[in-house]
């Protein structure tokens, strides 16, 4: 159980998803009450930037975690995350997964249903975010057009 714990805190899908057909039990606890799926209970739960762990797994890029978040193995006790609740600035998960330039975790975050029109307090969409500029980000633009379409 210590093992499909923390693999599923590092968001490591193919690993979790092996453990889980090997039949690893996703509720059950370890000595201090935590089952691995458990963060679905804290799933929509702000920290002090006004961010939920799906904020922090799109800076990070963390698709593994993000497609656990998403897409829970079945029995696990699910609450749907708030994709487009916005941070202290009016962030959304896919406006940090744009600035930081994930563009894996921001096409996962759009066909989970995040709303690419939303604005920050700087009144920017997701897409209209600087972040890492230059032709990086140019990159990573086009990548959502070639797997999401234009906006």
């Amino acid at each position: 159980m210590a093992i499909l714990l923390w693999t599923v805190s590092a968001g490591n899908e193919d690993i979790v998803q092996e453990l889980i057909g090997a039949g690893a039990d996703i509720n059950k606890r370890n000595e201090k009450g935590l089952a691995p799926l458990g963060v679905q209970m804290h799933i929509n739960a702000k920290d002090k930037a006004n961010q939920l762990p799906l904020h922090r797994a799109a800076t990070t890029g963390s698709t593994g975690f993000i497609s656990l978040l998403l897409n829970p193995p079945e029995g696990a006790v699910t609450t749907k995350p708030r994709l487009n609740t916005g941070d202290r600035i009016g962030n959304t998960p896919l406006h940090l997964a744009m600035e930081s330039a994930h563009a894996q975790a921001a096409v996962l975050l759009i066909e989970g249903g995040a709303d690419r029109g939303r604005t920050n307090l700087e009144d920017l969409t997701p897409e209209n975010v600087e972040g890492v500029g230059g032709e990086e980000q140019a990159r990573v633009r086009q990548y959502i057009i070639d797997h999401c379409g234009r906006p």
